[in-house]
Formats: C-alpha cells, structure tokens, sequence
C-alpha cells in the first residue's frame, strides 16, 4: 500500500555569480627628491652650534648654585652663620681671623676687623715696611700697620708690566673672592667691581675656577673643589707657597694639613726657584700675562702684563716670565689667567691697560685690611 506523503520539493539550485575582481592602478605619487647635500650639511652645522651654545650656556656660562659651601681645612675651624648661611669664618696661624661669605663686603670686614689680632705673625720680620698705625697711600704705594704695597710700572723693549711688591704682618691679609660672593661656576663679575665689593687695595684676575668643571679651589681656607686640572700652585697655612705638577700633587695630605689657598691655572714658572724653558701650558708665546711670586712667608708679588696691543705692549712669553721672577730672586711663581682677562686694581681703580678693556671672571686674587 503506497504512502499518502508527498515527498518535499527538491530545493531550487543556486549559483552565484562569478567574483568579480577589480583591478585598479595605485594612486600615482610624484618621485621625492631629496634636498641638496650643501643644504643638509649647512643644517647639521646649524644643529652642532646650537647644541654647542646650549652647552656652553649651561656649563660655562649660566651660574650653578651647586649649595656647595665647602670643606673648611685644618688652621680653619670655626664656622658661624650670623653673617649668612654660607659664611665661614677661618682661623689663621696666628690666631686671627677672616672670612668667606655670600654677604655684602661690609658685614664681612666689620666682623673681621673685630676679630683680627693687633699684630701678626711676620710683623716684627718686615718691622720697617709697615707704619705706627696710620696709613700712607701714593698713586703707587700704600702702608699701614698691616700691609705694604708698591708698585711699579716698566716698560721695556716693546713690553709694558706692572709689578706689586707686597709685605704682610699676617696671611688673613692674603684673600680671595668669588664673583657674587659664593663659589658659583659660571658666575662672573667685573675685576674692579669685585676688588670694590670686597674693599681691595690691591687685586688681580684669579684662576677663573668657573671655567672648568675640574682643578683644585680652595680659598680662603676652605676646600671647594679638589679635582685635578693642571699645575697647582698653594699658599700654606704659615704662609709658604709651593707649586706642583699634577702628578706630584698630594689632595689627601693638603686635606690633612690644611691649606690657605689654592689655584689651578698655571704653569709654574720656576722649579725649585730657578728659571724654565720649558711649561705645561699649549700658550707659552707672547700674551698679556698675570701672575704671582712668592719669596718667602709675608713676601710675595702680583705681577700683571699688558700685551696684543702693538706700539704699547705686545706681551710676555712664558720664558720670559720665567726669567723675570728668577732675577726678582722668587722661590716659586705661577700663571694665573692672563689674555683679555689679564687685569691689576689699585684703590678703586684700574692699574694696567687690560686688552680691550678687560672682561668678567669668576674670581680675584686680593690684598685688604
């Protein structure tokens, strides 16, 4: 017997129509050319130099308060903070006293003359130098009952120079400043301003410590910095001055002892107390020069030579400062930073004929009451 159902319709069939495939041509881009060789070189240089000013800016020339207030030496004990948060007061082999201090010159010199002991330790050595008490100043000259200053101005086969001799009752006598009042490299001032703010009868251009991120610093007692740079020249704490190659040159034993102060610029420009030929320095011809001479504890020079200025001063070579502070008959002598920063103040005034009228350093090299 046959079923009743019906069997489903069969499904239709469906068939898609065959993919159509579109092909299409890329957008047509125009052939880059690249810029010129000289134009990509010219940039680059322009990048370098930027980046070489950025640089400098930030090394050399813009201030870093490092909050660096220094290590005070042995001789150098007591530190106060009534004069400023940075000030430190420092002690002299004889017992006087001196300071290093962010604030005014002023403040500074009215609580060192406070402190300051009527007679020092070389005053009855150069007994004759000084006056009873009362002071005689020249153009040249000056004398108290603390400090004797002459200077003298030679000119002689095309060289000008000017050179101070100096005798002091004590080493407080003996200072040093930074430009603003604090160890800030980069920071700069003006030669005589800094002489004035510190109330100097005398000073010269420093070692420019703020040049450089290296070389010993030391002033006025206190250990600023004491990475290696090149020739060290140190005054002691009784007074006495040596100068070192940077090999020969002992931080650990100057921590120890103490120190008054020290600079690296150099050369030294005698060893042993006799005259060189040859100095480790890249700058050893004719130039405009400062300097300092030591010949015994109280008795020392400043010496400072105008040059780049024909018809008046063409300079001095090292060679022939070397010669000049053996036939002074110095024991040790030291260049300090010469060139357009090459200066000597007196009185308020400007001693030399600086090259182009001189320019800012970080630091100066003073003799005060």
């Amino acid at each position: 017997m046959k079923s009743s159902r019906r069997s489903p319709p069969p499904l239709p069939e469906y068939h898609l129509p065959p993919r159509q495939v579109q092909h299409t041509r890329p957008p047509h881009h125009p052939a880059r050319r690249n810029p010129p060789l000289g134009l990509v070189i010219a940039l680059d240089i322009v990048l370098l130099g930027l980046g070489l000013i950025i640089f400098a800016l930030f090394h050399h020339v813009l201030p870093r308060d490092t909050g660096n207030t220094g290590q005070v030496l042995p001789g150098s004990t007591t530190t106060v903070s009534s004069l400023s948060t940075t000030s430190t007061i420092v002690t002299s082999p004889s017992g006087s006293t001196t300071g290093e201090s962010s604030t005014p010159a002023t403040e500074t010199t009215a609580a060192v003359t406070t402190a300051t002991t009527a007679r020092g330790a070389w005053g009855a050595r150069f007994a004759d130098k000084f006056t009873d008490g009362g002071i005689e100043q020249t153009e040249s000259s000056y004398r108290s009952s603390n400090i004797s200053i002459v200077i003298e101005k030679v000119q002689a086969n095309e060289i000008t120079y000017y050179l101070a001799d100096i005798y002091l009752r004590d080493i407080q006598y003996f200072r040093t400043a930074f430009a603003g009042g604090s160890y800030a490299p980069g920071r700069t001032a003006e030669v005589l301003d800094m002489a004035v703010e510190n109330n100097a009868i005398l000073a010269i251009t420093g070692d420019y410590y703020g040049i450089r991120d290296s070389g010993i610093v030391i002033r006025n007692g206190v250990l600023y910095r004491e990475s290696l740079f090149a020739d060290v020249l140190v005054m002691n704490n009784d007074g006495s001055m040596e100068t070192f190659a940077p090999s020969e040159f002992d931080v650990a034993a100057v921590k120890a002892n103490g120190a008054w102060q020290a600079w690296s610029f150099g050369p030294m420009l005698l060893d042993g107390g006799q005259p060189m030929t040859t100095f480790n320095s890249n700058v050893t011809g004719p130039n405009p020069r400062s300097a300092i001479g030591y010949y015994e504890p109280g008795h020392y020079c400043f010496l400072v030579v105008d040059g780049r200025q024909p018809g008046y001063s063409v300079g001095m070579s090292m060679k022939q400062m070397s010669q000049l502070f053996y036939d002074l008959g110095c024991q040790a002598a030291y260049n300090l930073d010469g060139g357009q920063s090459a200066t000597m103040t007196f009185s308020d005034g400007i001693a030399d004929q600086p090259y182009k009228g001189g320019r800012q350093v970080s630091d100066i090299v003073y003799i005060g009451e």
